[in-house]
């Protein structure tokens, strides 16, 4: 069981079964609902025109690796696990390498995974994104309807009912002058600083 032990974190393997590790106490936390299987991840935002820059070039290859399409734990957990095999597969029997036999051991065995992770996620692009209901980006333009007495540029409620759930409470808020209860209300813009939406009256009211 030693030699077993000793074998899985000896170099170069020693790094992948590291990485292994981490990913397996990540998934274990997600299974045991420790934390939100989103907790580590990000999105690329590309715009199709923008200039071909060093930095613009490196997100685009983040994309083409399908970073940022897939969930990046689940991009990470199929690199790790395939370069562990390919260094235990290749390299397990290694007497004393030397740190350039390492080096490019653990470069052969990271560039298989990465390719391998590629070749797998590329079914899942976009597939597993899971959609943030009611961005600011989807309340802008909406409309809803005043339940406070009024609404002015200090205070304010109103209720947006929306396709998919229960209906939103918002905090609301005039630029200038009040709105009266029951008044149909259009979001016009919002502040991240306060979480309060402004609105325009639409000149319609409640029936």
């Amino acid at each position: 069981m030693i030699d077993i032990v000793e074998t899985y974190f000896q170099w170069p393997v020693l790094p992948f079964s590291i990485l292994l590790c981490l990913v397996c106490a990540y998934w274990l936390l997600v299974i045991l609902g420790g934390i939100d299987m989103d907790a580590i991840d990000f999105d690329l935002d590309l715009d199709a025109d923008m200039d071909a820059s060093v930095t613009d070039l490196g997100m685009l290859g983040l994309k083409w690796l399908n970073l940022g399409e897939v969930p990046v734990m689940l991009w990470l957990s199929i690199v790790s696990l395939a370069a562990w095999v390919v260094t235990m597969v290749f390299d397990r029997d290694m007497i004393n390498p030397t740190f350039q036999q390492n080096a490019v051991a653990i470069a052969r065995s990271l560039g298989i995974g990465i390719l391998v992770a590629k070749l797998l996620t590329n079914p899942m692009r976009g597939k597993l994104r899971t959609k943030q209901p009611n961005t600011v980006q989807d309340m802008l333009g909406r409309t809803c309807s005043v339940i406070t007495s009024e609404v002015t540029p200090k205070f304010g409620n109103g209720i947006c009912h929306v396709e998919d759930g229960a209906p939103l409470r918002l905090n609301i808020r005039t630029f200038e002058g009040s709105i009266p209860k029951d008044a149909v209300v259009q979001i016009v813009d919002f502040s991240p600083e306060t979480g309060i939406y402004y609105v325009k009256e639409t000149g319609d009211h409640l029936a």
